[in-house]
């Protein structure tokens, strides 16, 4: 059942400030803010890290006890209330501003995570002292521990940010008075306000102001008044994307050791906050009970056919390989002006012999997340650059050979001196070698990239960019990488004389390239209408089926003699 899947005792924290009635309001704040600082150290420390997630939570309260009984209980809300009033901190005590009674549970009803929750919502309360059987104060159970313990990642997964945030989100700007913040937290009942600036009507977070900003600054005995917003905010405030998964959410106030996070649109515009409180929220008792159960195990199910599917897929493709029952196509790529062939790409199929042809699209993925994408990466290479020899050798003239290159291989150490190795072993001129990377390749990791770049041209082989338009910050690429081809998708070839804008990004495309000096290479063509839209802007060479499909080493001979 659920209850055993979780350690209880973990969602209470143990260490908690003690107080009494008669204590000075200056002096419990003191004693609250040095509590929170204790609980923080004892956070980084890795024993005590490894032995309970509660070590990293701040009670964020004290208690107020008189004869070992607990009377009451002062919380960093009413610190925000002694702000507003401006109380004298020295000359007010503790049983002048404390919330009593207090609602505590016994230890034997705390039987399960959902007792807890459930009380706190149906109190409003953050703050749940936990009793034994004598009355006395075992640990306060908070929103932030039952969130700690509970784990609830395989849940949240299937959840967004957008679902759950609050949007209603109290802001002010960094020149406001720490005073007037606390009046609005005071006002509204709130936790936090967001700091922001305002740029073309939008704003955007640079900072935060929480419950426990003012507590230590009243701790300190610093005027509010004559401080501002930016001076005791904390940032940079840490932000997430409301597309994005409340697990990503949840590590991310886990990693930080933090309440709150910034919801931020594509521009980084404020659209709401999500809170510790949000994701509790999420855990509906009634429902969860049961599904959490279901989810982690159909989960874990899932993950164990996942890797029982890649293991078997894993052993059948690397045996496919040594049984050489991957062949390659090639599709002739075509001069523009010429009408000439001058090169083809070389297209990976699997041919086997119990299912049949395979598509790229089904086996590519699994090599991938299987590491065999690097032999089968290097196979390619080496077939590719054997057979562009081979065509040398039966009357082709030098024809330049294009081949995919993956991010795995990229990022592979061995990578350039492999491609030596197979250019010596060839004999294959490296002016008749053309590697295509997609834009998703090239930012996995920048400087690496850019330096094999620089070892892979100073050999004279050509790089180009396949699928270009199609991925994110195409320009950014064209600025800070060195290549010689931009090859444009298909998508923006297809309809190309009737849509507008297709021809309009393609013509775009073409220009920028020769500006740039980059050639540029059309690939999906299909029909007259497309090629002729394609050599009037200027493109230098187009692949397609108007060319030619696809075809084995021996067809693409006769292809290319018989269209001679």
């Amino acid at each position: 059942m659920l209850d055993e899947m979780i350690n209880l005792q973990n969602s209470i924290i143990p260490a908690c400030a003690v107080v009494t009635p008669d204590t000075p309001l200056l002096q419990a704040l003191m004693a609250m803010n040095e509590a929170n600082k204790k609980q923080c150290l004892l956070s980084e420390s890795p024993h005590l890290a490894e032995n309970s997630a509660v070590y990293s939570q701040s009670p964020g309260c004290v208690l107020v006890m008189e004869n070992e009984a607990l009377v009451g209980i002062l919380t960093e809300r009413d610190t925000v209330k002694l702000a507003v009033k401006g109380q004298n901190l020295s000359q007010t005590t503790v049983k002048q501003i404390m919330t009593k009674p207090v609602i505590t549970l016994n230890r034997e009803e705390f039987t399960d995570v959902f007792v807890a929750y459930n009380m706190m919502r149906r109190f409003q309360i953050r703050h749940l002292p936990i009793l034994n059987q004598q009355k006395k104060v075992l640990g306060l159970v908070t929103l932030s521990s039952l969130r700690q313990v509970l784990n609830h990642h395989h849940f949240l997964r299937f959840r967004q940010v957008s679902e759950v945030m609050t949007r209603q989100v109290m802001t002010v700007y960094p020149f406001t008075p720490v005073r007037e913040v606390a009046q609005i937290l005071a006002q509204y009942n709130i936790s936090c306000i967001v700091v922001v600036v305002e740029q073309e009507g939008m704003l955007y977070p640079v900072g935060i102001v929480t419950e426990r900003d003012i507590l230590q600054l009243q701790a300190l005995e610093l005027n509010l008044q004559h401080l501002t917003a930016e001076a005791v905010m904390s940032s940079p405030l840490f932000s997430i994307k409301s597309t994005e998964p409340l697990s990503l959410a949840q590590q991310i106030l886990q990693k930080h050791k933090i309440r709150r996070l910034a919801v931020v649109g594509e521009q980084g515009e404020l659209q709401g906050i999500i809170t510790e409180s949000n994701l509790v929220q999420v855990l509906d008792p009634l429902e969860l009970y049961g599904i959490l159960e279901i989810l982690e195990r159909k989960v874990v199910q899932l993950e164990e056919c996942r890797i029982i599917l890649l293991t078997k897929q894993d052993l059948e493709l690397a045996k496919a390989l040594k049984n050489n029952e991957f062949k390659l196509y090639y599709q002739p790529q075509v001069d523009l002006k010429t009408g000439e062939i001058v090169g083809a790409e070389a297209l990976i199929r699997w041919i086997s012999p119990d299912k049949g042809n395979i598509s790229p699209i089904e086996f590519i993925p699994i090599a991938e997340n299987t590491g065999l994408i690097v032999p089968l990466g290097q196979w390619v290479l080496k077939t590719a650059c054997t057979q562009a020899v081979d065509w040398k050798l039966a009357g082709l003239p030098p024809l330049q050979i294009a081949v995919n290159i993956s991010a795995q291989q990229l990022e592979h150490e061995d990578f350039v001196a492999d491609i030596i190795d197979i250019l010596a072993q060839t004999g294959l001129d490296p002016k008749q070698l053309k590697l295509e990377l997609t834009e998703s390749v090239l930012v996995r990791n920048i400087n690496l990239t850019l330096e094999k770049f620089k070892q892979l041209q100073e050999l004279g082989i050509e790089i180009a960019i396949d699928d270009f338009g199609t991925g994110y910050a195409s320009l950014s690429y064209i600025q800070n990488f060195l290549f010689d081809i931009l090859k444009i998708d298909r998508c923006f070839i297809k309809d190309i004389t009737q849509n507008h804008k297709n021809s309009a990004i393609v013509s775009a495309i073409i220009r920028l390239s020769r500006q740039l000096n980059f050639k540029v290479i059309a690939e999906g063509v299909e029909t007259q209408l497309e090629r002729d839209f394609l050599a009037h802007q200027g493109c230098d060479l187009i692949q397609g089926y108007l060319i030619s499909p696809p075809l084995p080493f021996e067809q693409f001979c006769e292809f290319y003699s018989n269209r001679k």
